[in-house]
C-alpha cells in the first residue's frame, strides 16, 4: 500500500511540471512546512555579520588646521636700513656689530675718533667690472652722504660704468692707509686717516671716495705719483675707459650732488678724489 501511495505521488508531480505549474503548490502548506529546512542559528549569525560588513562607514570628518604663519627672518636684525627704491641689492644701513669689529683698529680707531660709528652708513651696491660681470661692492661714508652715495653708483651701474673692485680698505690689512687698497684700483670711501700731520683727510669723515685709482693716479707736487704702479696712467691725455676727465659720468654725477673733483686743485692732481664738506 504504501509502495501505491508513493507511485500515486510521483505521478501528480509529473503531471504538474508538464502543464507549467509547480509540483510544490499542489502539497499542502502543512507539509510544505514540513519540507522546508529550518536555517540553523549559526547560519543566521553568518548572514547578519556579512551584512554588516558590507554597510559601508561613513567617513569620519577631518579637521584641517591651518599651520601659523613662519616668521620672515630680519637680515638687517631691526637696523634702520634705507633701500634705494625697489632694487634692493641697493641699500644702506647701521653698522652692525660685525662690521664695527671689522673696521676697528683697521679703518676706524679703537679711541679718540671724532666720527662716531652712528655717523657712518654701509653702502652696499651692485657694480660691472672691465669684464662686464656683476658684482656686490661695499662703501663706509658719512650718513649724510648716503642716499646720494647710493644713488651715484645706482646710476653707474645702469651705465655699466666699469670698476676693478668696491671693497672696504680694512680688506687689505693696511691700517690707517690705503696703498694697498690704490694699488689694486680699488674703490673706497671712508678711513681714518690725515692728509697732513695735523689735518684729517675728509675720508675720515666718510666724505670722500676714491674712483679706480691706479688708472687714476694721485700726482704730488714732487712729482711722486700714489699709486706707485700708476705710472702708465700718468699722461691724461690718453683718455682710455675707467679715466676720469670732465666729460666722464662719474664726473657729472658727483659733481652734480656737490661734490669737488682732485683733478681740479691747483698745485697736485688727485684724479681719484671725490669729495664733499660736511661742516666739520
Amino acid at each position: 500500500m504504501k509502495r501505491l501511495t508513493l507511485i500515486l505521488v510521483v505521478c501528480i508531480l509529473l503531471v504538474g511540471c508538464s502543464q507549467g505549474g509547480s509540483a510544490v503548490a499542489t502539497i499542502p502548506t502543512e507539509e510544505r512546512a514540513a519540507l522546508t529546512p529550518t536555517p540553523s542559528a549559526e547560519t543566521v549569525r553568518e548572514e547578519i555579520v556579512f551584512e554588516l560588513t558590507l554597510t559601508p562607514q561613513a567617513p569620519t570628518p577631518t579637521i584641517e588646521i591651518t599651520p601659523e604663519p613662519t616668521a620672515t627672518p630680519d637680515p638687517f636684525f631691526g637696523l634702520n636700513v634705507s633701500f634705494y627704491g625697489a632694487d634692493s641689492n641697493f641699500y644702506h644701513i647701521d653698522l652692525d656689530q660685525m662690521t664695527r669689529q671689522r673696521i676697528t683698529g683697521m679703518s676706524y680707531p679703537a679711541e679718540g675718533a671724532i666720527i662716531t660709528y652712528d655717523d657712518l652708513r654701509y653702502v652696499h651696491i651692485l657694480y660691472v667690472d672691465f669684464e662686464g660681470q656683476t658684482h656686490e661692492g661695499e662703501l663706509i661714508v658719512n650718513e649724510q652722504d648716503a642716499n646720494e652715495v647710493m644713488d651715484i653708483f645706482y646710476q653707474l651701474y645702469l651705465a655699466e660704468y666699469p670698476l676693478s673692485s668696491v671693497k672696504l680698505v680694512d680688506d687689505y690689512g693696511e691700517p690707517f692707509e690705503d696703498n694697498l687698497s690704490m694699488a689694486a684700483n680699488n674703490t673706497s670711501a671712508f678711513n681714518y686717516r690725515y692728509s697732513s700731520a695735523n689735518k684729517l683727510s675728509r675720508h675720515a669723515y666718510g666724505a670722500a671716495i676714491d674712483i679706480n685709482p691706479m688708472m687714476n693716479p694721485y700726482i704730488h707736487s714732487d712729482g711722486r705719483v700714489s699709486p706707485s704702479n700708476a705710472a702708465d696712467w700718468v699722461d691724461r691725455s690718453d683718455v682710455r675707459v675707467g679715466m676720469i676727465d670732465k666729460n666722464d659720468l662719474c664726473y657729472q654725477l658727483f659733481t652734480s650732488y656737490g661734490w669737488e673733483w682732485g683733478g681740479n686743485f691747483r698745485s697736485e692732481k688727485d684724479y681719484q678724489h671725490f669729495s664733499k664738506d660736511l661742516g666739520y
